[in-house]
């Protein structure tokens, strides 16, 4: 009779020891099924586009903290003159503390980016326009604030370009490497202005190293 409590007691460690097992065990395979369900390119989100876009989008919430940006320009085909219409445009950064937040019920690559990326369509004219904050620089500082950006279309995959990046940034080089097909035709690192409503503002064009037939 003396040994029954001592019995009952190594019975309930026991079930506490397989009970713990098992929610590791499953905690476990649900990592690693979020993690293969991870696209396989680390840049891309075309994918993740939702169906009906405009040529202008918003991509930070309004309770999102950081200095209000909007992100303006207008895409040409590669003669640099027509207006590229109908292009994807995904872009993505960091928020006000470099890194990219997330909510936890992020799909696709979001689960990478964040969620500050959006998408946008061009218009007739080529024009976009992304209203957002000002992304900050890792915490590792290793690289300057940009925005990430890419570009689809029926007639080409997607397509990553350089980050926009910004004059003035401390973390720039004090010469600009030379352009390259990824810049887009122009530089990636542009100005940015502030307006009357406190707003900072920049364009960068891109010229597509694709022709629409």
């Amino acid at each position: 009779m003396r040994c029954y409590p001592f019995l009952l007691l190594v019975l309930v460690c026991f079930g506490c020891a397989e009970t713990t097992t098992k929610a590791q065990t499953k905690t476990t395979e649900n990592a690693s099924r979020k993690q293969q369900s991870l696209p396989d390119c680390e840049w891309c989100g075309a994918m993740d586009a939702p169906e009906s876009l405009s040529w202008s989008t918003t991509i930070a919430p309004e309770e999102e903290p950081g200095a209000p940006l909007i992100l303006t320009g207008t895409v040409y085909w590669q003669d640099g003159k027509t207006p590229a219409e109908n292009v994807l445009i995904y872009a993505y950064h960091t928020n006000a503390k470099g890194i990219y937040p997330k909510r936890g019920d992020e799909t696709g690559n979001g689960q990478r980016h964040g969620y500050l990326r959006a998408w946008v369509r061009t218009n007739a004219e080529g024009k976009y326009r992304f209203e957002t904050i000002r992304p900050e620089a890792y915490p590792s500082r290793s690289e300057p604030a940009h925005v990430h950006m890419t570009v689809a279309h029926d007639s080409f995959p997607e397509y990553w370009l350089n980050g926009t990046q910004f004059k003035g940034d401390p973390l720039l080089p004090e010469t600009l490497p030379a352009l390259t097909e990824r810049d887009g035709g122009f530089t990636s690192t542009i100005m940015l202005t502030k307006d009357s409503e406190g707003n900072w503002r920049g364009d960068r064009d891109i010229v597509l190293p694709f022709s629409y037939d």
